[in-house]
């Protein structure tokens, strides 16, 4: 078998380079050791659609989340998936974090991105139950229902003569004359040959680049895992939007997310793991309550229950500050048709479609 493009992975970033690169008369495979595609990363999030006002004006993050909230937006009305521009506040609740919170304004606006700044008096009027001394307002922050946009994805490379190969591991890939041999398993062994390959493997990614022959190891990062718990409250609450609290340089903190029915959940923490596992850590229900409180001092913490678990394929580590997202081509290791992703967090789904464009612009150029 021969593709032009091999992609491993099926999360949104995977389907999105599908997506693209199908439309232009590539012939593409999706390889996806899942039963079915985003059970990683894309499923369990916040399902945030973000603005990008947190990051460096030139990084990748802003880059792509900037013009991928855009996109996203025209996509999900285009294919009729859910989704709801809900806006989001992004709270100081000490007078000694104001400085914080307007260093992050600023960054809104090197960023271009639409923010206001709101005074405690103007937070009174909107959030009265809620310890506010003052606000950033990002109006074009929202929701999306994130299995609805798996599927429109999943439909258009379908439409466009792409296939995704489920419960399919990929085992291996060495280097030919005009691209690679790929050793793949979906219960018996075969390979694929592929002009050009992407790894858009997520939590796998570093794994995935040691079975590549020809990367060499300082081309590549090892992934750390960051565990991220949410609770969802069930009973009255104050909120009609997305709050954050102030985040510290290394977490986007415990903030209020919301899903298209309307349920509040919070989080997520952050937990740094040396395995992949979703298991729920209750006990961290103490911490989570303490934390809500610093800004909603009337939560019941008898209606916050366990919701789920994802976990974040971070480059950085734990004492470290935030690491861009990572997209190598062979300008960057010098491996002819190979491009290698790693890194992609939040706001990653924000960010799908306009690295999926990105991708595709590697490929052809």
């Amino acid at each position: 078998m021969f593709f032009d493009v091999t992609i491993i992975g099926a999360g949104v970033v995977g389907l999105s380079i599908a997506k693209f690169c199908s439309e232009q008369g590539y012939s593409v495979v999706v390889l996806e050791q899942e039963s079915r595609a985003g059970e990683g990363i894309s499923s369990r999030n916040s399902g945030v659609i973000h603005a990008g006002i947190y990051y460096p004006e030139n990084s990748f993050k802003t880059k792509f989340c900037v013009s991928g909230n855009e996109l996203l937006y025209e996509y999900a009305n285009q294919k009729r998936i859910n989704h709801k521009k809900i806006g989001k506040y992004i709270i100081a609740s000490h007078k000694n974090d104001i400085e914080k919170l307007h260093k992050i304004y600023n960054q809104g606006i090197k960023n271009l991105v639409e923010v206001d700044l709101f005074s405690n008096r103007k937070m009174k009027e909107i959030y009265p139950d809620l310890k506010i001394e003052e606000a950033i307002f990002s109006p074009n922050t929202g929701i999306i229902d994130v299995p609805e946009l798996i599927s429109a994805l999943e439909g258009d490379i379908q439409h466009n003569g792409g296939l995704i190969s489920f419960n399919t591991n990929f085992i291996a890939a060495e280097k030919i004359e005009h691209g690679f041999k790929i050793i793949c398993n979906d219960g018996s062994s075969y390979e694929i040959d592929t002009r050009y390959l992407v790894n858009a493997s997520g939590l796998y990614s570093d794994m995935i680049s040691q079975k590549i022959d020809v990367l060499d190891e300082g081309h590549f990062s090892s992934v750390k895992y960051a565990k991220g718990h949410y609770f969802k409250y069930n009973g009255n609450h104050p909120f009609t939007t997305l709050v954050y609290p102030l985040a510290n340089e290394f977490s986007s903190g415990l903030h209020v997310g919301f899903d298209l029915s309307g349920q509040i959940r919070f989080g997520p923490d952050i937990t740094w793991v040396d395995e992949i596992d979703f298991s729920f850590d209750e006990s961290l229900k103490s911490t989570f309550v303490e934390s809500i409180k610093k800004y909603w001092p009337q939560i019941d913490s008898a209606k916050l229950h366990p919701d789920y678990v994802g976990i974040r394929p971070k480059l950085q580590s734990f004492n470290e500050t935030m690491k861009d997202f990572s997209i190598k081509s062979f300008r960057d290791h010098g491996v002819d048709g190979l491009i290698n992703i790693q890194g992609v967090e939040s706001p990653g789904v924000t960010s799908c479609l306009s690295i999926g464009k990105h991708v595709l612009n590697l490929i052809k150029s």
